[in-house]
Protein backbone atom coordinates (compact mmCIF):
# COMPACT_ATOMS: atom_id res chain seq x y z
CA UNK A 1 0.00 0.00 0.00
CA UNK A 2 1.32 3.31 -0.99
CA UNK A 3 0.36 6.12 0.70
CA UNK A 4 -2.36 8.48 -1.70
CA UNK A 5 -1.52 11.77 -3.11
CA UNK A 6 -3.37 14.30 -0.84
CA UNK A 7 -5.24 17.74 -1.76
CA UNK A 8 -7.41 19.33 0.76
CA UNK A 9 -9.89 21.70 -0.20
CA UNK A 10 -10.94 24.72 2.20
CA UNK A 11 -13.14 27.98 1.91
CA UNK A 12 -16.23 28.78 3.33
CA UNK A 13 -19.92 27.31 1.94
CA UNK A 14 -21.00 28.43 -1.08
CA UNK A 15 -17.85 29.24 -2.82
CA UNK A 16 -18.07 26.37 -5.18
CA UNK A 17 -15.62 24.05 -3.07
CA UNK A 18 -18.06 20.99 -4.26
CA UNK A 19 -18.00 21.68 -7.59
CA UNK A 20 -14.12 21.77 -7.64
CA UNK A 21 -13.88 18.73 -6.21
CA UNK A 22 -15.97 17.08 -8.48
CA UNK A 23 -14.52 18.44 -11.66
CA UNK A 24 -10.85 17.28 -10.16
CA UNK A 25 -12.65 13.80 -9.62
CA UNK A 26 -13.78 13.87 -12.94
CA UNK A 27 -10.68 14.76 -14.81
CA UNK A 28 -8.45 12.01 -12.67
CA UNK A 29 -10.99 9.12 -13.49
CA UNK A 30 -10.78 10.14 -17.08
CA UNK A 31 -6.86 9.50 -16.65
CA UNK A 32 -7.59 6.22 -15.00
CA UNK A 33 -6.73 6.72 -11.34
CA UNK A 34 -8.59 5.16 -8.49
CA UNK A 35 -9.91 8.55 -6.43
CA UNK A 36 -11.11 8.93 -2.37
CA UNK A 37 -12.88 11.93 -0.51
CA UNK A 38 -13.44 12.88 2.81
CA UNK A 39 -15.49 15.72 3.97
CA UNK A 40 -15.36 17.17 7.18
CA UNK A 41 -19.24 17.78 8.41
CA UNK A 42 -18.05 18.30 12.19
CA UNK A 43 -20.66 20.91 12.53
CA UNK A 44 -22.97 19.09 11.77
CA UNK A 45 -24.82 15.53 13.35
CA UNK A 46 -25.58 12.76 11.36
CA UNK A 47 -29.18 12.17 10.89
CA UNK A 48 -30.40 8.91 11.93
CA UNK A 49 -33.34 7.51 8.74
CA UNK A 50 -35.26 4.69 9.70
CA UNK A 51 -33.33 2.44 7.34
CA UNK A 52 -31.62 -1.05 8.70
CA UNK A 53 -28.14 -0.10 9.03
CA UNK A 54 -28.99 3.18 10.85
CA UNK A 55 -31.44 1.17 13.67
CA UNK A 56 -28.44 -1.61 13.75
CA UNK A 57 -26.01 1.95 14.61
CA UNK A 58 -28.90 2.98 17.25
CA UNK A 59 -29.36 -0.36 18.85
CA UNK A 60 -25.54 -0.25 19.65
CA UNK A 61 -23.75 -1.51 16.42
CA UNK A 62 -20.29 0.89 16.46
CA UNK A 63 -20.14 -0.39 12.45
CA UNK A 64 -22.99 -0.77 10.05
CA UNK A 65 -22.11 -1.88 6.58
CA UNK A 66 -24.26 -2.16 3.34
CA UNK A 67 -23.72 -4.16 0.19
CA UNK A 68 -25.66 -2.90 -2.54
CA UNK A 69 -25.22 -4.08 -6.16
CA UNK A 70 -23.09 -1.38 -7.49
CA UNK A 71 -21.67 0.19 -4.27
CA UNK A 72 -20.80 -0.46 -0.42
CA UNK A 73 -21.54 1.97 2.70
CA UNK A 74 -20.25 2.18 5.67
CA UNK A 75 -21.38 3.76 8.44
CA UNK A 76 -19.11 3.97 11.76
CA UNK A 77 -20.72 5.22 14.90
CA UNK A 78 -18.03 7.38 16.14
CA UNK A 79 -15.96 10.43 15.34
CA UNK A 80 -12.53 9.11 13.89
CA UNK A 81 -9.46 11.28 13.47
CA UNK A 82 -8.79 12.08 9.84
CA UNK A 83 -5.12 9.94 9.99
CA UNK A 84 -7.02 7.11 11.08
CA UNK A 85 -9.25 7.50 8.14
CA UNK A 86 -6.40 7.84 5.85
CA UNK A 87 -5.06 4.72 6.42
CA UNK A 88 -8.79 2.93 6.64
CA UNK A 89 -9.63 4.36 3.26
CA UNK A 90 -5.73 3.30 1.72
CA UNK A 91 -6.48 0.14 3.29
CA UNK A 92 -9.68 -0.59 1.23
CA UNK A 93 -9.33 0.77 -2.30
CA UNK A 94 -6.01 1.72 -2.23
CA UNK A 95 -6.49 5.35 -3.89
CA UNK A 96 -4.20 6.70 -5.70
CA UNK A 97 -5.26 10.38 -4.53
CA UNK A 98 -7.47 11.37 -1.67
CA UNK A 99 -9.41 14.94 -1.74
CA UNK A 100 -10.46 16.11 1.62
CA UNK A 101 -12.96 18.98 1.91
CA UNK A 102 -12.34 20.79 5.53
CA UNK A 103 -10.18 19.85 7.99
CA UNK A 104 -8.34 23.03 7.47
CA UNK A 105 -5.89 22.21 10.50
CA UNK A 106 -3.90 19.19 8.67
CA UNK A 107 -0.90 19.90 7.36
CA UNK A 108 -1.11 18.54 3.61
CA UNK A 109 -1.29 20.75 0.25
CA UNK A 110 -4.01 22.57 0.27
CA UNK A 111 -6.10 24.26 -2.28
CA UNK A 112 -7.86 27.76 -0.70
CA UNK A 113 -10.85 29.71 -2.43
CA UNK A 114 -10.59 32.66 -1.72
CA UNK A 115 -13.47 34.96 0.26
CA UNK A 116 -12.04 38.14 2.53
CA UNK A 117 -13.25 36.74 5.32
CA UNK A 118 -10.64 33.71 5.55
CA UNK A 119 -7.82 36.21 6.31
CA UNK A 120 -9.74 36.32 10.25
CA UNK A 121 -9.55 32.42 10.15
CA UNK A 122 -6.53 30.23 12.52
CA UNK A 123 -5.38 28.89 9.20
CA UNK A 124 -1.75 27.91 8.59
CA UNK A 125 -1.11 29.90 5.27
CA UNK A 126 2.01 27.51 4.59
CA UNK A 127 0.25 24.98 3.38
CA UNK A 128 -2.10 26.99 0.95
CA UNK A 129 -0.26 25.61 -2.47
CA UNK A 130 -3.12 26.75 -4.71
CA UNK A 131 -5.67 29.78 -4.32
CA UNK A 132 -8.65 30.10 -6.71
CA UNK A 133 -10.32 33.53 -6.63
CA UNK A 134 -13.14 34.20 -8.77
CA UNK A 135 -12.48 37.15 -11.05
CA UNK A 136 -15.02 39.50 -9.61
CA UNK A 137 -13.89 38.99 -5.91
CA UNK A 138 -10.22 39.29 -7.20
CA UNK A 139 -10.80 42.84 -8.68
CA UNK A 140 -11.93 43.79 -5.24
CA UNK A 141 -9.36 42.13 -3.13
CA UNK A 142 -6.44 42.45 -5.63
CA UNK A 143 -4.01 44.12 -3.42
CA UNK A 144 -4.78 41.93 -0.49
CA UNK A 145 -4.20 38.83 -2.92
CA UNK A 146 -1.63 39.80 -4.64
CA UNK A 147 0.18 40.00 -1.24
CA UNK A 148 -1.26 36.64 0.02
CA UNK A 149 0.05 34.56 -3.23
CA UNK A 150 3.89 36.71 -3.50
CA UNK A 151 4.54 36.11 0.59
CA UNK A 152 3.16 32.22 0.45
CA UNK A 153 4.21 31.65 -2.77
CA UNK A 154 1.02 29.92 -3.95
CA UNK A 155 -0.23 29.33 -7.64
CA UNK A 156 -3.14 31.63 -7.77
CA UNK A 157 -5.72 31.43 -10.80
CA UNK A 158 -9.46 33.45 -11.60
CA UNK A 159 -10.34 30.92 -13.98
CA UNK A 160 -11.38 27.27 -12.64
CA UNK A 161 -9.83 25.13 -15.52
CA UNK A 162 -6.70 26.92 -15.00
CA UNK A 163 -6.60 26.17 -11.15
CA UNK A 164 -7.63 22.54 -12.09
CA UNK A 165 -4.49 22.26 -14.65
CA UNK A 166 -2.16 24.09 -12.27
CA UNK A 167 -3.40 20.90 -9.30
CA UNK A 168 -2.76 18.35 -11.86
CA UNK A 169 0.49 19.41 -12.86
CA UNK A 170 1.59 19.57 -9.04
CA UNK A 171 0.30 16.27 -8.18
CA UNK A 172 1.23 13.97 -11.68
CA UNK A 173 4.87 15.76 -12.68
Amino acid sequence: MIKPKILQIIGYAGTGKTSIICSILEKLSKENFNCATIKSSRKHSYSFSKKDSDEFLRSGSNLSVVVFDNTTQITINEQINLERLITEISNISDPDFLIIEGFKDEKYPKLLIWTEKILDEAIDFTTIKFLYCDSNDYESNKLVIDEFVSKYDVLFNTEVNETLQNILEYFIS
